[in-house]
């Protein structure tokens, strides 16, 4: 088991090893641990086949055996000092090392007794990180100490103490994994109040030109915001004056496409309206023709017709002519009772026809008094044609 071991107020082994009884043995198997380097010496001289991490070997009452412990050890040390601005501070720190190198080490410290060597390893390696942090302490001022602990305290601390305790020709074997400060005190109580007030008053002054600074960069964003914005609205206005000067002309384009269309339009319905004009007008003059032409047959017809009328009557006026100057009266009369008597009775009996007139005879009988002129004027015809055809024959 580790222990804690304290060296007054300066410092503390925090991984401190137990007391360890397997060197108590006059002789017997010893075995280190993976953690330890086993070194056995035979006669004076070291044997290396049975030396080794975490080596074994058997001890006999002329050898001797240490056993260096490899693991990491942990040194909290303390160191009070006077800054370069004459402020009393107290700083706390930490340093973890390790034994690099057991066959150098156990030449510079008996680890015969295990707990004694680490201790000696321990508090050498705290008063060198103590003075050497107490020198730096000196030439920094409390603002530093306490700001840059890091960079300029804990740094050079293990630069130096590794100068020393390193595995290098010279050193002790002993590898410084790291040096942190932890704690920066201020021992004076008053100091550390004013300081605080400083801080304080620091702070407030900060936060309040943090703030002036924060409202100034707000008030500039919302200056670029706006100037943005207003750039963005006079941007969108061009835009939309462009736009709107495109869409009239676009408009203006399309009206005129849309009058020269129409335009053209009307002129093919113009040339179209002209062309069914002269269209519909030879049609017409055609039909006139047609009509004219028909009229002209018909007309040509009629002539022809009537000159051949004319052409018959004076035929038949020329043979009638001839007839009278050939006939003689006999003849003449004959012709007129053949043919004017008929047609002059049947005259007289077709006008006659809707009067009613009765004649009583003395027979009893009755009739219409034109029939019965008619009837005798036919018998008296009649009468004369047979004396007219005795004649014709007798001649």
């Amino acid at each position: 088991m580790s222990e804690k071991v304290s060296f007054g107020n300066e410092h503390q082994l925090m991984t401190n090893s137990p007391d360890d009884s397997r060197l108590k043995k006059n002789w017997g198997t010893i075995t280190a641990l993976p953690s330890e380097y086993l070194v056995h010496f035979r006669g004076g001289q070291i044997r290396e086949k049975t030396s080794g991490q975490g080596a074994s070997c058997f001890k006999t009452f002329r050898d001797t055996i240490f056993i260096v412990p490899t693991s990491l050890k942990e040194i909290i040390f303390q160191a009070n000092q006077l800054t370069a601005d004459n402020v009393d501070i107290r700083i706390r720190g930490m340093a973890v090392y390790r034994i690099e190198d057991p066959l150098k080490i156990y030449k510079l410290i008996n680890f015969s007794h295990r707990q004694q060597a680490e201790k000696k390893l321990a508090g050498i390696i705290a008063d060198m990180c103590r003075s050497t942090a107490k020198w730096l302490v000196a030439n920094m001022n409390v603002e530093e100490c306490i700001r840059k602990r890091k960079e300029e305290i804990a740094e050079s601390l293990k630069k130096e103490v590794s100068h020393v305790v390193a595995a290098n020709e010279g050193g002790w074997g002993v590898e410084i994994i790291t040096i942190d400060i932890q704690d920066v005190y201020i021992q004076d109580a008053e100091i550390f109040n004013a300081m605080q007030m400083m801080f304080k008053t620091e702070k407030i002054r900060e936060s309040k030109l943090a703030e002036l600074a924060m409202g100034q960069e707000l008030e500039m964003k919302k200056l670029k915001v706006e100037e943005s914005l207003s750039e963005q609205r006079k941007s969108n206005q061009i835009n939309k004056a462009q736009v709107e000067a495109e869409i009239r002309d676009e408009e203006i384009r399309l009206a005129r496409q849309n009058d020269e269309k129409q335009f053209d339009l009307d002129h093919y319905r113009v040339e179209q309206n002209e062309s069914i004009s002269r269209y519909k007008l030879e049609q017409e003059m055609e039909s006139d023709r047609h009509r004219m032409q028909l009229e002209l047959e018909k007309t040509q017809k009629r002539v022809q017709a009537r000159k051949m009328e004319n052409e018959e009557q004076l035929e038949a006026l020329r043979r009638k002519i001839e007839v009278e100057n050939s006939a003689t009266p006999i003849s003449l009369e004959k012709n007129f009772i053949e043919k004017a008597i008929p047609q002059i009775a049947q005259s007289i009996s077709e006008n006659m026809h809707d009067v009613k007139m009765n004649i009583y005879q003395q027979d009893g009988k009755g009739g219409s008094p034109f029939s019965f002129i008619l009837t005798e004027i036919l018998d008296l015809f009649k009468q004369r044609m047979e004396i007219v055809n005795k004649n014709i024959e007798e001649e």
